[in-house]
């Protein structure tokens, strides 16, 4: 069961539909607050800097798109996981929401328990990150989980994405391990979607780093990708 202070950010403006939610989420424990509309939420997400955001899309004063957007660009509320919950049900859409940044698009109609389970288990992946904030050193390897940076051979990496950082300190930490494709989406992009993003990021690191460092990040065939020095 959720604490009395796990507050949740509800944007919707059907008013039968934010009533369903705010019942379901309220009867699982979660402090809800609601907005119809951007402005409301823009002024509620500063004042109560809520654990998660449910999110519409089409909204009167703009789209959830642009809004899940300014929490990506937050300082304060960069982290703040994002489940969006739309009608807009169509492959371009949902590819158009992971890339402003939510962390899962669930398609109206959903049942309140799936929608719960996303939930718990968003929050759930928020406190063991937040409990994994020390350093991860892997011999000539340092990733500063704080600062973003990683440092081979003592000089940092530049020019990193936060999915890239974000995939690389994973398999440095879990090393040797290997992970399929749809672990990877599942933990870091909180989807099952969209299959080659994990193949195009990893190309996409390849490329940054020194080459002795990107040879440790391995695929192998069948099973995934794992990080071995």
């Amino acid at each position: 069961m959720p604490t009395p202070q796990t507050s949740i950010l509800l944007v919707e403006d059907d008013p039968a539909v934010r009533a369903y939610l705010r019942e379901a989420l309220s009867a699982a424990g979660y402090a809800v607050a609601e907005a119809d509309c951007l402005d409301a939420a823009r002024r509620l997400v500063r004042k109560e800097k809520p654990a998660l955001v449910v999110l519409d899309i089409q909204l009167p004063d703009g789209t959830g798109f642009d809004f899940c957007q300014e929490i990506r660009s937050s300082k304060a509320l960069a982290e703040t996981p994002v489940v969006m919950l739309t009608a807009l049900g169509k492959l371009q859409q949902k590819e158009e929401g992971f890339t402003a940044g939510a962390d899962q698009y669930l398609v109206k109609p959903v049942d309140p328990k799936e929608l719960l389970l996303w939930v718990a288990a968003l929050l759930r992946r928020l406190k063991i990150d937040a409990g994994e904030m020390d350093n991860i050193e892997a011999g000539d390897v340092l990733i500063e989980t704080n600062t973003h940076i990683i440092r081979f051979k003592g000089q940092p990496v530049p020019n990193l994405t936060k999915k890239e950082f974000e995939l690389l300190s994973f398999l440095v930490r879990k090393r040797p391990r290997v992970f399929s494709r749809k672990y990877l989406l599942s933990n870091l992009w909180h989807t099952v979607a969209v299959d080659h993003a994990v193949d195009t990021h990893f190309y996409n690191l390849r490329k940054k780093l020194p080459k002795e460092l990107s040879l440790r990040i391995q695929a192998v065939p069948g099973k995934g990708f794992r990080y071995f020095d």
